[in-house]
């Protein structure tokens, strides 16, 4: 009789599966410094660590270090300015990858660092501070804090700089390229101080900043500089916020027309000329005393309630 109904074939084809991204390997992390000449080298520090043990070190957003606590593993072993670029073989992506690494990582942490001195002691006398300017600092987690200096030249690179205060903080707001604020400062840096003077507005800054440029050609400043994402994010809103903010105590509606009213007159009586009230007597002068006495409610808090009369 023969096959009766739809014939149905089955094919099978052969599937490679591709490669993981995790299981191809990554570049290490590296700075544009790095590329272009450093005398750095690679070197890998064993670092013997418990579960929940704080590394005691702190990375900016390139994986540099930029502050090492003493008594901490850290300390000894890893130095300011070193980049670290993999965890027990696995290469960091980031700050918050680099930690999560580290969780994991006990009993032994392998860090792959490059290390270059010379780099190192720029880095050092960047975030070495002065005691005498270190009291204008008041230290905040997720921030780094450096001593930059900023040099100008009759003739060379304009300023550049972009500045607005918030919270009595003067933040940069703006650097253009090619100019002298470029090299040493980011946007979003808060300025604390400059030629240690503890800076809260943008006018007094700029002031002080653009005296100090013309008379010496030089001035440095302390700088607090956001590493962690939620340091970089509060900076973020604070440079976003306008500049023209509601008082933080509201006023009465009567005091605010009473404001508006005085700031209506103010222009009536500029020019004028105003009469002294020390010339013009023809009396001697005397003192009066008026003991009577003139009571005025301005507000109370026993409204609808009756008072227990008092000996006075």
């Amino acid at each position: 009789g023969g096959i009766k109904g739809p014939l149905l074939l089955l094919l099978f084809i052969p599937y490679v599966f591709p490669r993981t991204a995790e299981s191809v390997p990554s570049p290490p992390l590296t700075l544009a410094t790095n590329m272009s000449g450093s005398e750095g080298k690679e070197m890998t520090i064993d670092i013997q660590m418990e579960e929940g043990e704080p590394l005691g070190a702190t990375p900016n957003d390139k994986m540099i270090i930029t502050k090492v606590q003493a008594g901490t593993l850290s300390e000894g072993k890893l130095k300011i300015g070193d980049q670290i670029l993999r965890v027990n073989d696995t290469v960091i992506k980031d700050t918050h990858h680099f930690f999560a690494l580290l969780r994991f990582a006990p009993p032994c942490a392998r860090l792959l660092i490059f290390r270059d001195e010379k780099k190192a002691e720029e880095l050092m006398s960047r975030v070495h501070i002065p005691a005498d300017r270190e009291r204008n600092i008041t230290r905040r987690d997720g921030f780094s804090y450096e001593l930059v200096k900023m040099t100008w030249k009759a003739g060379g690179p304009k300023l550049g700089l972009g500045i607005k205060h918030f919270q009595n903080r003067v933040l940069v707001s703006k650097t253009d390229p090619g100019s002298i604020s470029e090299g040493c400062l980011k946007i979003g840096d808060h300025i604390v101080d400059i030629d240690s003077q503890p800076v809260t507005d943008k006018d007094v800054a700029r002031g002080i900043l653009v005296k100090g440029l013309q008379a010496h050609g030089e001035v440095s400043m302390v700088i607090e500089r956001p590493e962690t994402m939620e340091a970089k994010h509060w900076t973020q809103r604070a440079l976003m916020v306008q500049a023209v903010q509601p008082p933080s105590v509201q006023m009465n509606s009567d005091v605010r027309d009473i404001a508006q009213k005085e700031r209506l007159r103010l222009p009536s009586k500029v020019g004028k000329q105003i009469k002294s009230i020390l010339g013009g007597q023809k009396r001697p002068a005397a003192v009066a005393i008026d003991d009577r006495q003139f009571g005025h409610v301005i507000a109370s808090d026993n409204e609808g309630k009756n008072l227990r009369a008092v000996k006075k």
